[in-house]
């Protein structure tokens, strides 16, 4: 069962959709023995084996068909509360899963987690799934395997959703752990894997917080405003002169200021107002690197291969987590990247990030005081640069005129001042959910600084938050 393959299935009949009687699974207190792995394996029927072992030589036990049920039923209801931590226990380390909306199984269970924690993130939490009916006896194709069968459909908040009925095959081994699945759902006429979820995903994320709207639309605006739009001066992106292409790699090779401060050779002179900006703009996108960890999650114990393998929201292990990915996109297009995050990133699902679970390459960008206080002092620096760097262009007010009639011309010099405006306003946007991670404090001054102080603000909450939890600390 995978309910992704059910909301984008589309059926072949028209029959009319009818309310069934079936039963909506939540947890209960579940013992010991359902504290496993999830996975599952395809292809143990084998109806057309000739050497398979007669259903006469199984001896019916009742309490193992139990069990297998059981089981089965306490999926179904961890996949209703979208806890896929205690869901993915209940299955085998050696499976493999057949969603029958993807070409290939997925085996294996970091396979069938990564699978499972994508399609949770993608729907809506009032999509719960209703059995209508389940069956199971001994294996055809083993004595130590029971078949369960399941019936069922999805509903939205207590109405069923059209075309979402389908039918589930699971074997449990004498273990009472899943070995292999096989979901039936309503067809499609086209397998939509990825892409189906990719659309689903993002409508889900727009539904559940229409707030994610406002990033959203902007992206589009910025988009175009500072790329093709005429409301902004200089040439678009489709025209641009080599003038501007000079200006980037100009500024490029006075990064951070270490070229003009230290007098190096190489240092082209660039108006210390544009400088200023263009470098305070990239301390600050680096400044938030500080977020590192967003989009890091515990792992199932026994998933991991050791202390310095983290996992991502998706259970994979961590190359890069997309928010990574945007952190360095960042240090090229700024809020091209950004802002499309933050209308498209994960949601956050609750609880603390333990220290032991963030690789240590992310501990060193993300949790080390050094980074902050040193952009910090670059973006400090950057305005200063901006006052009183560069004596030969005059005192404030005839370097702001210059500057002004620069920027009357230059698309790259005022795409800059719309990103520091972008970076002011929803630097806050992330803050609420790391606290959370850490355990903390939102009412916490740092965090309101965070939110409502450009720059700064976030500076302060980098360098004065408190640390990932250790188990040491959760305990206490």
């Amino acid at each position: 069962m995978c309910m992704c393959c059910t909301v984008r299935s589309f059926s072949f009949n028209t029959l009319p959709l009818k309310r069934r009687e079936g039963v909506i699974l939540r947890p209960k207190a579940l013992g010991s023995q359902l504290a496993g792995r999830m996975t599952s394996s395809l292809g143990l029927s084998s109806f057309d084996d000739p050497n398979r072992e007669s259903s006469d030589s199984h001896e019916l036990d009742l309490s193992t068909v139990d069990a297998a049920a059981e089981v089965v039923k306490s999926y179904f209801a961890y996949w209703n509360v979208r806890d896929m931590s205690s869901a993915t226990s209940l299955f085998a380390p050696d499976c493999s899963y057949e969603d029958t909306q993807y070409s290939t199984p997925f085996v294996g269970r970091p396979a069938l987690k990564s699978h499972l924690l994508k399609v949770a993130s993608a729907l809506p939490p009032t999509f719960t799934f209703v059995v209508d009916d389940i069956s199971s006896s001994p294996s055809l194709h083993s004595k130590s395997l029971t078949s369960v069968g399941v019936q069922w459909h999805v509903e939205n908040g207590g109405s069923p959703l059209p075309f979402t009925r389908g039918c589930s095959m699971y074997t449990v081994n004498s273990s009472n752990k899943i070995s292999s699945g096989f979901d039936v759902p309503e067809p499609a006429p086209i397998k939509q894997g990825n892409v189906g979820l990719t659309l689903l995903s993002f409508a889900s994320k727009i539904i559940n917080k229409p707030a994610r709207t406002l990033p959203l639309i902007l992206t589009g605006l910025y988009t175009y405003v500072v790329f093709f739009s005429p409301y902004i001066p200089g040439a678009t992106i489709t025209e641009l002169e080599p003038r501007t292409w000079n200006e980037v790699i100009n500024l490029s090779l006075n990064f951070f200021l270490v070229a003009p401060v230290l007098g190096l050779p190489f240092s082209p002179v660039v108006h210390p107002g544009l400088e200023g900006i263009f470098n305070l703009l990239l301390s600050w996108a680096a400044m938030f690197s500080g977020f590192i960890t967003e989009g890091i999650y515990e792992s199932c114990e026994g998933d991991r291969e050791g202390d310095e393998i983290g996992f991502n929201g998706e259970g994979d292990e961590i190359g890069f987590t997309a928010f990574a990915k945007v952190l360095v996109g960042m240090q090229f297009l700024t809020s091209a990247f950004f802002l499309p995050y933050l209308a498209l990133r994960e949601e956050y699902r609750g609880g603390v990030l333990e220290e032991a679970s963030v690789p240590r390459v992310y501990k060193l960008i993300g949790e080390n005081k050094i980074v902050p206080a040193m952009l910090t002092s670059v973006g400090s620096f950057s305005i200063y640069w901006f006052l009183f760097g560069r004596p030969e262009f005059g005192g404030f007010q005839e370097r702001l005129e210059s500057l002004g009639a620069l920027l009357s011309i230059d698309r790259v010099g005022s795409s800059f001042l719309v990103d520091l405006v972008v970076f002011g306003v929803f630097q806050g946007w992330l803050v609420d959910d790391d606290v959370s991670r850490r355990n903390g404090d939102k009412n916490d001054f740092g965090v309101a600084a965070a939110k409502f102080v450009p720059f700064f603000g976030l500076a302060f909450y980098f360098l004065t938050r408190p640390p990932l939890p250790t188990k040491n600390n959760e305990k206490a």
